[in-house]
């Protein structure tokens, strides 16, 4: 059993009044000599106080009791006289307890009196005896004189009610307290308030709400505003009952009633301020303070059920300053969010008669699942046509074709998985996120562990304005299920790069590397020049002669371009090494015609076309790489030949259909080799990224699985965030002049230690978060209503640092509504391509990060920090060439001033330097970014994160009164949303922090007593 032993020492030395008897009792005790052991009669000094027994040495009180015995689940019952000797017996037998503690005295009527007094003393006796009165008045009257009985000392069970509702509400309250009595040892209290409601003709108090608990205040002011209601009204019949708290430990709950007013909120509503102030009455007779409950209403045009009186027409200046206008932000979320939580606070500003009306939202993005089975569908049809792209390759000698069949067979099994998981995924039903506690379950491995918004929206009550602050938070992008044996997605990379061969002598670019980017380059050039012949045979059918000279100069450009790169180095290696492949092969390495391999190699587009010098015939011979890029050549050298001849030979008016009949030939014949080019150059380096992998297939293909699960998550998460800036978007036109001309900027918070397992999370979310830069955005027009944005494949391979032969680029179609896609500018409406700027700062703030500054390594983190600070600085640079520095001649909290203390900070040496963070998240908000926060789990420290960034937002912004800075951020921490999301996720409205731990977190990222603890989960 928990006891407080001073405050039981305190009440056992007060005043004889407060006991209900005392006096000298003999206690049979053990008495433990030298010569004899065994059990004696001792006189000690008895006080009775409630159901408390103390026992002193002797009538003189002086120091702590020597015992207290707790007077419940007990009886008191006579004593036999042997065992008592002269003296008059009687024992206290507690059940379950085979020990019983004996008492006497000296007289028959003392023994009585005290027993008498023992056998009412205990709650039980005293909760029958009332239940017995109550029956009693009942009968009489016909009435339950008491609905529920007030608790007196009891624990926290309202942390379960929350009052949580998809709706802003209709009616709040704000709350605050005057004059509370002291605790019994004369210090302040810790107040807490919890509301019952009562609706006519019901007879029992339902609990409602209740505020955050204030800490050692005598005249507390809540900042949590408590809501009743919805779009629908507010039924002013309902009583309220406003019980006032003392919290003596939050840690277990304990607490006792300081006293309670009941009112309904017809008479809140029908006072001239719509305020009451009223006097608590508590179970003693005494002064126990006063409460002051102020109101509003959301919604002028919200209809008051059954209120008959209205004010006067005095009194209407005071009846508008109570209508507060409604935010409305929550209907922009609806669409794209689902199990919207909310919480409504009332600040002080420097300003003491302006207040600050504040709201938080929590919502599970509907994507949460949309994403990953779309990604999972575009993976399934890659790896099929990854297989298709393999067996084209033909018959290759036995050294190749067994290293194909063990890449088929992988790539077969990935593909088999993938559909796995798309058919779970595609049936799956209940909440839209995925809970921390499921972030190891390989069935929702490519869904993001707790992907919410946390939205805070802020009116300021004298302005009538509003602000909104958005964050995604969701756990870090890492394939948790896949553990961390051999790191983390870069670590594995470049595990792989030092495999590979690299491009040129003492070159850091591996021929993997240089492939894509070959690839990628012939793919531009083959669609470049699609269209330029196409502008030819325009032109040849409606331009002048001058117009039909520039487009065919125009294709000469790009086709020579295209010959160069056929002269590649690496391509000619590839197809070397290809034909050379094939050339090994022996007899007996040939399938019989009914083998599984026969037929695709008899596909491959070596044996399917040759140029005969005329036409395409299908060969069975392959064509040499030189002869294809000679071809080409002379095939550019015809087309130009005849446009030059017919440019120089016209007389008259031009013959329209005799040029596009004389020119239609040639365009298509080169068309016909760009894209025999573009084929063979896919197959070479098909057959060169198979040679690169020999020998470490397994982990090309762990990377690739991986690589996947964790893209997934930044992809979906990205997502998320653009749909709901672009829905909350205040200034559209300049919104989408910023996208055209410098793009997205997506700015990640980390707080990941580098240490153990951590370590690798960070390496994987560097990688996916590299990987969203090769994602392309579009904007379409929407056509239905909650229409999901569109992933597709865009034909480019991912290249760059983290090159992958295996991935194409994803493109992400986002559907506007007609009156947003109306202000689009001209390209963006006929599809241009988005590109994104993902950052990513990180800084641990728990106890293994504190491991890592100390014995382990932070380079990981550093370097991270300082590749994100380039690219905020070359974004910072773009973004204020398009619509100039606004507020760069201001000097302090301009965007150059801070990218220039973000530069020091970053390049400092200072553990745990969070400013790092502090300055990346205004910077973001400056340059109209989407903010994203994360940890391993988006549940603990994100919610400390995200809660601090709140508040210094509201003292930042909206001048925040200093002195409720702390007050405040204990209030988001424990009556917030993201207490919420802890319930949601682990099913404990706690935090899984405990003391020791937030021995090592930054002061400000610590959540409030009573709010954290082990979860088990």
């Amino acid at each position: 059993m928990r006891f407080n032993s001073k405050e039981l020492a305190f009440l056992a030395h007060q005043s004889s009044s407060h006991f209900s008897k005392e006096g000298i009792l003999w206690m049979k005790d053990k008495h433990d000599g030298l010569f004899k052991k065994g059990e004696v009669n001792v006189e000690r000094f008895f006080r009775l106080r409630g159901n408390l027994l103390f026992y002193f040495k002797n009538k003189e009180i002086k120091g702590d009791p020597q015992g207290v015995l707790i007077l419940e689940r007990c009886t008191i019952e006579l004593s036999a006289g042997a065992e008592t000797g002269d003296l008059f017996g009687f024992i206290i037998v507690y059940e379950g307890d085979d020990h019983t503690y004996q008492f006497a005295t000296d007289t028959e009527e003392e023994r009585d009196s005290w027993i008498q007094c023992l056998h009412i003393a205990s709650y039980e006796c005293l909760k029958m005896q009332l239940q017995s009165l109550r029956e009693q008045i009942q009968a009489r009257t016909g009435r339950d004189p008491i609905s529920q009985p007030p608790p007196t000392d009891t624990g926290m069970e309202y942390e379960t009610q929350s009052g949580n509702t998809d709706e802003d509400p209709a009616m709040e309250l704000s709350i605050s307290c005057e004059d509370l009595q002291c605790d019994s040892s004369g210090k302040a209290p810790n107040p807490l308030v919890v509301l019952y409601t009562i609706i006519p003709p019901q007879q029992n108090w339902i609990q409602h709400n209740h505020t955050e608990v204030v800490e050692k205040s005598r005249s507390p002011q809540f900042l949590k505003t408590i809501g009743f209601g919805n779009l629908n009204g507010v039924d002013t019949c309902t009583r309220v009952k406003l019980t006032v708290f003392h919290v003596k430990e939050r840690m277990t709950g304990t607490m006792s009633q300081l006293g309670q007013v009941i009112f309904t909120l017809q008479d809140l509503l029908m006072t001239p301020d719509m305020r009451l102030h009223l006097e608590l009455q508590g179970p003693d007779p005494v002064m126990n303070g006063y409460v002051t409950v102020m109101s509003w209403i959301n919604d002028s045009n919200l209809s008051i059920h059954n209120c008959h009186h209205r004010v006067s027409s005095g009194d209407d200046k005071h009846r508008l300053i109570a209508l507060r206008r409604r935010s409305k932000r929550i209907d922009t979320l609806r669409p794209m969010y689902s199990n919207i939580t909310t919480r409504t606070f009332r600040f002080d500003t420097t300003d003491g008669s302006v207040k600050l009306l504040v709201h938080e939202y929590m919502g599970e993005s509907k994507l949460s699942f949309d994403i990953p089975c779309q990604l999972l569908r575009l993976w399934v049809d890659e790896e099929k046509s990854k297989i298709t792209q393999l067996q084209e390759l033909g018959q290759l000698s036995r050294k190749w074709q067994d290293n194909r069949k063990e890449v088929l067979d992988l790539t077969a099994r990935t593909e088999s998985h993938y559909s796995r998981h798309l058919s779970t995924l595609s049936s799956h039903t209940g909440p839209n996120f995925k809970k921390s506690v499921k972030k190891g379950d390989k069935d929702l491995e490519f869904v993001p562990n707790n992907l919410h918004l946390q939205r805070m929206t802020v009116i300021n009550e004298a302005r009538n304005s509003t602000g909104w602050y958005d964050i995604i938070t969701v756990g870090a992008f890492t394939a948790y299920p896949h553990k961390y044996k051999h790191g983390g997605l870069r670590r594995m990379l470049q595990q792989q790069h030092d495999l590979l061969s690299a491009d040129a002598t003492l070159s850091r670019t591996t021929k993997i590397q240089r492939s894509c980017d070959l690839v990628n380059s012939v793919l531009d050039l083959k669609t470049v020049i699609g269209q330029y012949c196409e502008k030819l045979c325009h032109v040849a059918m409606a331009g002048t002669a001058e117009e039909l000279n520039i487009i065919m100069e125009m294709v000469s450009d790009k086709v020579r371009d295209l010959v160069q790169i056929c002269d590649s180095s690496l391509l000619q290696e590839a197809a070397d090494n290809y034909n050379q492949a094939k050339m090994e092969t022996s007899p007996k390495d040939v399938p019989s015609p009914d083998s599984q391999d026969s037929s695709p190699g008899d596909q491959t587009p070596e044996k399917a076309w040759k140029w005969t010098g005329s036409n395409f015939v299908q060969s069975p011979t392959a064509e040499p790489w030189e002869m294809t890029r000679v071809n080409t050549e002379a095939a550019l050298v015809c087309l130009s030949s005849m446009v030059e001849e017919l440019i120089t030979n016209k007389s008259g008016p031009m013959d329209r259909p005799k040029w596009l009949g004389e020119i239609s030939p040639g365009v298509i014949k080169l068309k016909s080799f760009i894209e025999l080019v573009s084929q063979r150059v896919k197959l070479f380096m098909s057959f060169l990224n198979l040679r690169e992998n020999q020998g470490h297939v397994q982990l090309m293909h762990m990377i690739k699985y991986r690589r996947d699960v964790c893209f997934s998550h930044a992809l979906t998460s990205l997502v998320a965030g653009l749909t709901t800036k672009l829905a909350a978007c205040d200034n559209e036109k300049l919104f989408f002049n910023q996208l055209l001309h410098v793009g997205v900027f997506a700015q990640f918070e980390g707080l990941l230690s580098c240490y153990g397992d951590e370590m690798g999370m960070l390496e994987d979310m560097t990688v996916a978060l590299e990987d969203l830069s090769y994602v392309t955005l579009h904007f379409i027009l929407q056509e239905e209503y909650e229409q999901s944005p569109i992933i597709s494949l865009d034909s480019h391979l991912i290249s760059g640092m983290y090159a992958d032969f295996n991935r194409h680029c994803v493109r992400v179609e986002v559907p506007l509504p007609e009156t947003l896609f109306k202000k689009l500018p001209e390209s963006l409406a006929q599809g241009e391509g988005i590109r994104i700027t993902p950052v990513l700062f990180n800084v641990g703030i728990n106890e293994q990060a504190s491991l890592a500054e100390r014995f382990g390594d932070t380079t990981l983190q550093e370097k991270i920090n300082s590749e994100s600070l380039a690219k905020v600085v070359t974004y910072k640079e773009k973004y204020l060439a398009m619509q100039g520095d606004q507020d760069c001649k201001g000097g302090s909290g301009s965007l150059t001033d801070l990218c220039t203390k973000l530069h020091y900070n970053v390049n400092t040496k200072k553990n745990k330097n969070t400013e790092v963070l502090r300055l990346a998240a205004e910077i973001c908000r400056k340059l109209r970014g989407i903010r994203f926060t994360s940890c391993k789990s988006a549940k603990d420290r994100t919610a400390m994160s995200v809660t601090l960034e709140q508040v210094k937002n509201l003292q930042q912004e909206h001048d925040l009164a200093s002195h409720v800075f702390s007050q405040a951020l204990d209030c988001f921490r424990s009556e917030g949303v993201r207490r919420e999301n802890t319930y949601k996720n682990v099913g404990v409205k706690k935090y899984a922090f405990n003391a020791l731990q937030l021995m090592y977190f930054p002061k400000q990222y610590r959540p409030p007593n009573g709010t954290y603890g082990n979860v088990q989960g």
